[in-house]
């Protein structure tokens, strides 16, 4: 209760002792020359040991606080990047509260917290740097496609090559079984087959097994079902394929042979 001795005194007005917030924009720049927007949010409470204070020595204590608040981003935000402004919010926080509890308690008012809610650069600013971090990604994302392309070229490489090892072992068991069934033939029965005629024979087969393949992978794709590796398109060859041409390869292999022995023997002399 309190009691006014009327009419020496009077109520000259009531101050609430309540914790309020006040919100100030402010415009600046950073040390790089970026201009920013800075909202800055101030909770404070009117000092309960110093109402005389608080209410008689300020007219506009809001005005106080906003010119304060200017005047203490514009001393410091110029100092830093703008990098160092994101990163740093709560240490300018900190610092904002210090400053003004030390210019707002004399005159009755306590600031508990400052709060820097947002940070607003320049449109062309915030595209920029979104680009910079675009161009960033973007630059990563290409070093690790490209080395996706490289695995999956070697390991294609590969695949081929282990691909065309394992034919040429097929491909030489197979003749070398055939060679050994021819030999055994000749030597087992000896019906009169020279040596001559069962490698024409195995040069005959082939010579067949070549034309064969030359049909395409169609005609084996209808049959087997299995796909087919390569151009699946046959192309037309027009060759003479009687059996005489058998007889003239293995003269032309023998001849060049022969000239490849003669040769060999010739250097050895030399």
């Amino acid at each position: 209760m309190n009691i006014l001795k009327w009419p020496m005194e009077r109520e000259a007005g009531r101050i609430s002792t309540r914790v309020q917030q006040l919100d100030v924009d402010c415009e600046t720049k950073s040390r790089d020359h970026v201009f920013i927007r800075i909202h800055v949010s101030i909770q404070y409470q009117t000092n309960s040991t110093h109402l005389y204070e608080s209410y008689y020595t300020l007219s506009s204590p809001m005005r106080q606080f906003t010119s304060n608040v200017h005047d203490i981003v514009r001393s410091t935000m110029p100092r830093l990047d703008l990098d160092d402004i994101f990163s740093a919010q709560d240490t300018i926080a900190q610092n904002f509260n210090d400053w003004l509890n030390d210019s707002m308690n004399q005159y009755g008012y306590l600031v508990h917290h400052v709060l820097i809610t947002r940070i607003w650069p320049n449109e062309h600013v915030q595209q920029s740097m979104n680009e910079i971090v675009v161009s960033k990604r973007m630059k990563e994302s290409m070093s690790h496609k490209a080395e996706a392309i490289k695995i999956e070229i070697v390991k294609n490489a590969e695949a081929k090559a282990e691909r065309d090892y394992l034919i040429g072992v097929g491909v030489a068991k197979a003749r070398r079984e055939i060679v050994r069934g021819m030999l055994d033939t000749v030597s087992e029965r000896n019906n009169g087959v020279s040596t001559k005629c069962a490698m024409d024979l195995l040069l005959l087969t082939q010579y067949y097994s070549v034309l064969e393949d030359l049909r395409g992978c169609k005609d084996k794709q209808n049959a087997t079902g299995d796909e087919c590796v390569g151009d699946a398109t046959s192309t037309s060859l027009l060759l003479n394929h009687m059996p005489d041409t058998v007889s003239n390869l293995t003269e032309t292999v023998r001849e060049c042979f022969g000239s490849t022995t003669t040769k060999t023997a010739n250097l050895i002399e030399l």
